[in-house]
């Protein structure tokens, strides 16, 4: 795991995390990881006898991994963003493994999630990132990236790292996440971008009640939100925070009666 300070993101060196990290993943699978950096987390990712591919945006960073690592069977590394990267199609399913930098943390889930073929992910962020994705209703972190990633993900924190894991070190603890892709989401929803539009509006002001929130890129009425709440069994007096994915699955199901969710 690495990359460029100015990215956002910080050089692992401590051995034993690595070697703890890649331990999480199942052997035999193949592994993409972001941003390998000076290979702290290769290092060990390729004694597993699995096909690893490693994507790096930093050229001279590149280089210095084929050097190091270009003479393994099964070793393939690829110089570019990891946002705009298609994974080979003869890989049929693939595991995730990569040090987030704070800056595009978001959108690497997303793609993720994307990747249908990617079957699991070792990933690690910055502390208060990794909380939002493991967070459940009534936690502080919770939210509605916590909604979109528990619908498609089982999550769990594996381990914390304090910033004297990285060179340099970062200003706050890193956490290593490990997603595990649903085989179908615990709820039913007839239109998923619909609904997290939804659950984004019902957040979007925290500290507001469900009766106030703002509904406006819903296209639907203060009445019959009001009303949808209440045929959901939801109090109105309740926050985004308190709600749980079924509650929302409920929420967006009675929004939808009511015309709203389109």
């Amino acid at each position: 795991m690495g990359g460029r300070p100015r990215l956002g993101q910080h050089f692992l060196r401590d051995r034993r995390a690595a070697r703890r990290i890649a331990a999480l993943i199942p052997p035999g699978v193949p592994v993409v990881e972001i941003g390998p950096g000076r290979g702290a987390l290769t290092r060990y990712l390729v004694q597993k006898d699995s096909p690893y591919i490693g994507v790096e945006l930093d050229g001279d960073l590149v280089r210095r991994l084929r050097e190091r690592f270009g003479g393994r069977e099964g070793f393939v590394l690829v110089e570019g963003d990891f946002l705009t990267y298609e994974p080979p199609s003869n890989l049929e399913s693939l595991w995730l493994a990569g040090n987030i930098p704070y800056s595009i943390s978001s959108k690497i889930v997303q793609r993720a999630t994307g990747e249908r073929r990617c079957v699991g992910a070792v990933l690690m962020f910055q502390r208060e990132f990794a909380e939002r994705l493991t967070a459940g209703p009534g936690k502080t972190a919770y939210g509605s990236l916590s909604v979109y990633v528990n619908y498609h993900w089982e999550t769990r924190a594996a381990l914390t790292l304090k910033p004297t894991s990285f060179s340099p070190p970062p200003g706050v603890d890193s956490k290593v996440v490990v997603l595990h892709r649903r085989e179908a989401p615990p709820v039913a929803v007839d239109n998923e971008e619909a609904f997290f539009t939804m659950v984004r509006a019902a957040f979007a002001h925290r500290r507001k009640q469900l009766a106030n929130a703002d509904i406006a890129g819903l296209d639907i009425d203060r009445p019959s939100w009001l009303r949808a709440l209440e045929q959901a069994g939801i109090e109105r007096t309740h926050r985004a925070q308190e709600l749980s994915l079924e509650d929302f699955a409920r929420l967006y199901k009675k929004v939808e009666v009511s015309g709203g969710a389109r």
